[in-house]
């Protein structure tokens, strides 16, 4: 059901345990649905460079409600810091 080009393509996905409009148990199905239906890998945080960034990475926040946090935030730098290129 997805291109090799959408299945390749790196997804920071960051959702919060309290969020009321989004469940987390939306969000948690939504991540699988993904990995599941449409064969997105699931990379770890800890993930060295780009290349292993190729799928979709989840973290959880707990006790966050429908927003963002500023731990959430520190992550996605530091995942965009790795997918993007340092080169223009």
């Amino acid at each position: 059901m997805c291109t090799s080009h959408a299945s390749s393509t790196p997804i920071f996905w960051g959702h919060g345990t309290a969020d009321p409009l989004v469940t987390f148990k939306i969000g948690s199905a939504s991540v699988e649905f993904l990995k599941t239906t449409l064969g997105l890998s699931t990379v770890q945080s800890d993930a060295p460079d780009a290349a292993s960034l190729k799928g979709v990475m989840f973290k959880e926040y707990a006790g966050l409600q429908h927003g963002a946090a500023p731990q959430e935030l520190a992550d996605l730098k530091e995942w965009l810091k790795k997918i993007l290129p340092m080169d223009s």
